[in-house]
């Protein structure tokens, strides 16, 4: 799988999937600059989990902004969609999107598109045992990037990967700067207190 390949695959996750191949498609090439990308993964026991992406886009000329927001607002929902159902044949289970919102706003010259997106058996869970592993997807990201995952508070944490920059409690932070694998964090309820 190529580079490009796998850049479309973490932008679906998290927002630039749309942004990028919307662009692809009508320019052929981007027509913005990805400033900050953000993205928190909240996870349950049942294997579903919300996803919240936030993404800053630079954008050198207007119409091309305002192209942009166009073509968003008429798609981003089936290209989010569309994109499960491609994972979720590769992964071999059924991930579906139960709901996404989005919201673009801008920021000082900053396009700031937020979407957030629950999602059912995004994760494996056996003998309750919660495995985020989304196998070969990779995360490739801009400079100013921050993925994190969020478990349950009474959560045990079995294994984390890649090694995270920090833990802050049932938080899991990285800031890759390049391609990263999707975060795989196994987990299991702990014992009561």
């Amino acid at each position: 799988m190529n580079q490009r390949t796998l850049l479309y695959l973490l932008i679906a996750f998290v927002l630039f999937f749309t942004v990028m191949q919307l662009i692809g498609v009508f320019l052929q090439r981007p027509a913005f600059e990805v400033v900050y990308y953000r993205s928190r993964m909240e996870y349950d026991y049942s294997g579903a989990a919300t996803f919240t992406t936030t993404a800053g886009l630079f954008f050198k000329d207007a119409s091309k902004q305002q192209q942009y927001l166009q073509n968003y607002r008429q798609s981003s929902l089936e290209q989010f969609k569309q994109y499960f159902a491609e994972v979720s044949k590769r992964l071999g289970r059924q991930i579906e999107v139960i709901s996404m919102e989005s919201t673009v706003t801008e920021r000082s010259g900053i396009l700031e598109v937020m979407e957030k997106a629950v999602l059912s058996n995004v994760a494996v869970v056996e003998q309750d045992v919660v495995d985020t592993s989304l196998k070969d997807v990779s995360i490739n990201a801009v400079a100013d990037s921050e993925i994190v995952v969020v478990i349950p508070e009474d959560a045990v944490v079995l294994s984390v990967e890649p090694t995270p920059v920090r833990t802050l409690d049932n938080q899991i932070y990285w800031k890759p700067t390049g391609s990263m694998t999707f975060p795989r964090v196994v987990f299991r309820k702990g014992e009561p207190r």
